[in-house]
């Protein structure tokens, strides 16, 4: 087991769990320290397969000719094997997802294959001939059937983007709420080991509520974002200085109390069909946004699904390149983040712990807690700081411009830049012991766009 390095300890009692700090607009100070049960409890609902604490890092990769290495399944499909994925990105994915037709039968054999490796299998089960083919029949009860039996986790993310209009089961929500209900009904009695995730797309958000099939059908709620320069092709549409969040924050806002959030999928662009060029700093700067956004403002979302794939070789949708495996800034930038413990490289047991991720913690002869991913939390008025403590800040910027300044006692310290992660090691044994007014301040061309201000406490040896 590993244990804390004492030269790293940011202390925090019980008394403080919850307490946020920060300015009224929710601007707030991070250090990056390990939550408590009590933390970690706050945003924890007790779903099938949620993690108590930390996101999945999940991707779609079937489709990325890059990854050479494939294997046939008993349908016909082949699949991309995650090994040279991970082995580019710097970490084991805790699920993987893929498109199956409803009605198609079920490739059991490479649902086996990953969850045989510790992955969570993630089903994007799209009625693509429309909600009549959806019955309760023979096929549904085979296919709940045969899911139980491979005994792998599963996520089934049945009839998602239901909000708009491209897809074949839009336009009648009574219908889908009725078709949802079903396939729920029949997962939850013929297959425990099967989460049903309810997707919407971010977009159009006027009807999406009219398609929730309710909190007894639904286990996990998700969102498909895209972070393109251009929607839909169209230089009259621009996205640029959309940020990624933005279109989470419907969702977030409406049921993540009660429902762990799912991102079922996300992609940047870093190539851009309408412009033929290269839109790199864009994608660093909207991936960045938004898996540095996860641990900060939206703990709730507990996994995060990248698309890692070039449009621009499929023959029906040329648009955008996506694949973080395809361009060296974009890999080594999504390879940091995901390299963090917070994104999660296994799935949790019934209880939402994760088994290789348990770690001792010496606590002045207290029992010791179960450890969960160190993180970025906020940090709370009295707050003990000990050693060196990495500080961060975040906020919404789609310019790529915003700046963090780090200010101690009144003295500027460090200012960060969006390309120097916004963080800041403090050295705390270069203070005297006692009280500090720790103060944060972004800034974009010389604007306060947030700030915030603590008195944190400083003791060492």
């Amino acid at each position: 087991m590993r244990f804390m390095p004492a030269a790293l300890v940011l202390q925090t009692g019980l008394a403080l769990a919850g307490v946020a700090s920060g300015s009224a607009d929710g601007f707030s100070i991070y250090a990056d320290r390990y939550p408590t049960d009590r933390e970690a409890a706050a945003n924890f609902t007790g779903a099938k397969l949620e993690p108590r604490y930390g996101c999945y890092a999940g991707a779609f990769i079937d489709l990325d000719d890059t990854i050479r290495d494939t294997y046939t399944d008993q349908t016909g499909k082949v699949r991309r094997i995650p090994d040279l994925f991970e082995r580019l990105t710097g970490k084991p994915h805790a699920t993987y997802f893929y498109y199956m037709g409803y009605g198609r039968p079920l490739a059991g054999d490479w649902i086996q294959k990953l969850g045989g490796e510790g992955k969570i299998v993630h089903i994007a089960l799209e009625p693509n001939g429309g909600l009549d083919l959806v019955k309760d029949d023979a096929y549904l009860a085979s296919l709940a059937k045969g899911l139980a039996s491979t005994g792998t986790p599963v996520f089934i993310r049945f009839a998602s983007e239901m909000n708009g209009r491209w897809v074949k089961y839009n336009g009648n929500p009574k219908l889908y709420r009725e078709k949802f209900q079903l396939v729920a009904r029949k997962m939850h009695e013929l297959a425990p080991n099967v989460a049903m995730v309810w997707c919407p797309y971010a977009t159009p958000t006027d009807n999406i509520a009219t398609y929730y099939p309710g909190d007894a059908a639904v286990d996990w709620v998700g969102v498909n974002i895209y972070s393109v320069t251009y929607y839909d092709q169209k230089m009259g549409q621009p996205g640029y200085h959309d940020h990624p969040v933005e279109k989470l924050d419907y969702i977030y806002d409406r049921y993540a109390k009660a429902k762990p959030i799912m991102v079922g999928e996300f992609g940047a662009t870093h190539f851009s069909a309408v412009e033929n060029s290269p839109t790199v700093a864009f994608a660093v700067r909207a991936i960045k946004g938004m898996y540095e956004s996860l641990p900060r403002r939206y703990p709730r979302v507990k996994c995060i699904n990248y698309f890692n794939t070039n449009n621009l070789d499929l023959e029906h949708r040329k648009n955008n390149n996506y694949a973080v495996t395809q361009n060296r800034e974009v890999l080594d930038l999504y390879r940091r983040l995901v390299g963090q413990d917070y994104f999660l490289s296994e799935a949790a047991d019934q209880s939402g712990y994760l088994a290789h991720s348990m770690v001792a913690i010496p606590v002045s002869g207290d029992k010791a807690p179960p450890l969960y991913p160190k993180s970025p939390m906020r940090v709370v008025n009295g707050q003990v700081l000990t050693g060196t403590v990495r500080l961060s800040g975040w906020v919404e910027d789609g310019t790529g411009k915003a700046k963090m300044h780090f200010i101690v006692d009144g003295k500027k310290l460090y200012i960060a830049s969006v390309k120097d992660d916004w963080g800041f090691d403090l050295d705390t044994t270069k203070l005297t012991n006692g009280t500090h007014k720790l103060e944060l301040r972004a800034e974009i061309s010389g604007k306060l766009i947030g700030q915030a201000s603590v008195d944190v406490a400083v003791r060492n040896p």
